[in-house]
């Protein structure tokens, strides 16, 4: 069990080095059809850090949302559990066997939920841990149950109200996201063909009309208008991503 930051994201070395194959294959293929020579891969090397931060990020917010859509589970068990009788403190230890069989045992709320479970035996009050995990999360659902969750300890609010009315606040939200995301799954699939068309089309040409792009190969004018359609054809990826990330 470890305090995971939810903030940043260390990637292993297994992840560097698929990431990294992956990152010279792209690379090497664009050098290939853009500028027929391997001298790119080279230059294009020291941005593999630039690449890695992407990387990094990119797989910091799909943890992210895991750990949102897991912490709502949590909150139902953790809410039936009072429902029932139960502690706040006996209801986080049926919520971790709960969310073990849900989602495995090395999975982001079972870690965070023994965690809990040490700290309440230590006598570490309630909406303290809450704040230390809003905290490290960064996810303002977390945040938000956590303030609320401090203010009703502090003032003798209805405990059980709150982690329902939480809990069902960040279901209406993670439904509205999944609803906006399967309408936008057949715009995102025609997008990535998109994508893909001008590198298919390229490769298409190469094999099959040997020698139609020699004109913009080995030559300054050449390797010019070939380094400005290769930068607005990324500025048109990323525009594009960044059209197609919708959240709420």
């Amino acid at each position: 069990m470890t305090q995971i930051e939810y903030t940043v994201y260390r990637l292993s070395f297994m992840e560097y080095l698929l990431y990294g194959i992956i990152y010279l294959s792209i690379s090497a293929t664009v050098s290939f059809l853009f500028y027929d020579s391997l001298i790119p891969v080279i230059v294009l090397l020291p941005f593999i850090i630039i690449y890695y931060r992407c990387i990094g990020n990119f797989l910091c917010r799909r943890r992210k949302d895991s750990l949102i859509l897991q912490f709502r589970d949590m909150l139902h068990s953790v809410s039936a559990s009072l429902n029932s009788g139960y502690s706040i403190e006996n209801s986080i230890k049926e919520a971790n066997t709960e969310m073990t069989v849900l989602y495995g045992r090395t999975s982001y709320i079972c870690n965070e939920l023994d965690l809990m479970s040490k700290k309440l035996a230590i006598n570490i009050p309630v909406e303290k841990i809450f704040s230390d995990f809003s905290i490290r999360s960064q996810c303002n659902d977390i945040i938000m149950f956590s303030q609320i969750l401090m203010i009703a300890k502090r003032n003798g609010g209805d405990l059980i109200a709150i982690i329902k009315s939480s809990s069902k606040t960040i279901g209406e939200k993670i439904d509205i996201n999944r609803e906006i995301t399967t309408a936008l799954s057949s715009r995102k699939y025609e997008q990535n063909i998109m994508f893909l068309m001008p590198v298919v089309i390229m490769i298409y040409i190469r094999l099959s009309s040997d020698g139609f792009f020699e004109p913009v190969y080995h030559n300054i004018t050449g390797i010019l208008i070939m380094s400005i359609c290769l930068i607005l054809y990324i500025l048109a990826v990323v525009t594009g991503l960044k059209l197609s990330a919708v959240k709420i």
